[in-house]
């Protein structure tokens, strides 16, 4: 802003309470460090010296009643507004008279401040208290926040051993154990049935698929597994002897819900960032910019601000 007195441009300085000037500290013959002492009843009243010698002279005011210069303040401010309308200016007589009154009456203004002290010390009590509770509600949120991020890391660590495989028809009488092993020779990787824990069908949410789940006694079969499924660019139902039917077959890490839900939200993320490559191993969701760029995991969706 600029000096209303000397015209210079300034980032900090005082305003006249009378006539709303900005004034820098050297116009205002005021510095800085005693402007700041002045208390913020002192600033609010503060005038420059070109409107410290207009207005009239003020009645007495009593320097240990803060609301009582307030008052006077705002009275003065009030006559140089009207300064300009004769026809207000017994009002504004009538508004002194009553001030000179006010200050006769100072036991009893005393006794409304010790009042409105009391007021003020219970708000304050009552403020500390919602502070307080505020504080042990954030806490408490930030604990359930922490339960529950490892809650899903325990449900996604049970699932660590575990296939899902979408994309296999339902066939009546269907024997899964049969259905893994032609999965097995359609992805050129065999393993003996004894390395599955078990093996069962699982509902889809809002779908009518069942996915098969197969769970695995060793971790690296699961994953090499899998490696040797994505490793099969294509692969269809007519691959494990459903013939003529093309429907595509997938083999994926058992994700959690709150997993995949993230596997979805990164990808995107990750397409509008111009990231090439996203992919899970070991139940983690892996990021990469390009082939040189660093590999980074995503545990939560605040690691998606990482992808930038």
């Amino acid at each position: 802003m600029k000096c209303a007195e000397c015209g210079v441009s300034f980032n900090d300085g005082v305003q006249c309470s009378t006539c709303k000037k900005h004034l820098d500290f050297k116009c205002a013959n005021i510095s800085e460090a005693g402007y700041k002492k002045l208390g913020a009843d002192r600033k609010a009243i503060w005038k420059c010296a070109h409107c410290r010698n207009q207005a009239s002279s003020p009645a007495p005011a009593d320097k240990t009643s803060p609301v009582l210069d307030t008052i006077l303040s705002e009275l003065r401010e009030v006559k140089l507004q009207l300064a300009s309308l004769p026809t207000l200016l017994e009002d504004v007589k009538l508004i002194k008279q009553e001030i000179s009154e006010l200050k006769t009456s100072m036991e009893f203004n005393s006794a409304k401040l010790d009042e409105h002290s009391i007021k003020i010390s219970d708000l304050e009590r009552k403020m500390t208290d919602f502070q307080n509770l505020r504080s042990s509600f954030d806490a408490s949120l930030s604990d359930v926040a922490t339960l529950r991020k490892d809650l899903a890391a325990k449900e996604q660590w049970a699932r660590l051993n575990s296939v899902e495989v979408k994309g296999v028809p339902v066939k009546s009488g269907e024997n899964l154990f049969t259905v893994t092993e032609a999965l097995t020779k359609a992805v050129g990787y065999g393993f003996p049935k004894t390395q599955i824990n078990y093996i069962s069908r699982v509902p889809v949410h809002n779908s009518k698929e069942k996915t098969i789940i197969i769970n695995f006694l060793n971790r690296y079969i699961k994953e090499e597994f899998i490696a040797a499924a994505r490793s099969k660019k294509i692969l269809t139902a007519a691959d494990i002897g459903f013939e003529g039917n093309s429907q595509r077959i997938f083999v994926n890490d058992h994700l959690t819900p709150d997993s995949k839900n993230l596997l979805t939200k990164t990808k995107s993320h990750a397409k509008e960032k111009g990231y090439n490559y996203v992919w899970v191993k070991f139940c983690k969701i892996h990021v990469r910019k390009n082939d040189t760029s660093r590999v980074f995991i995503v545990t939560c969706e605040r690691d998606l601000n990482k992808i930038a």
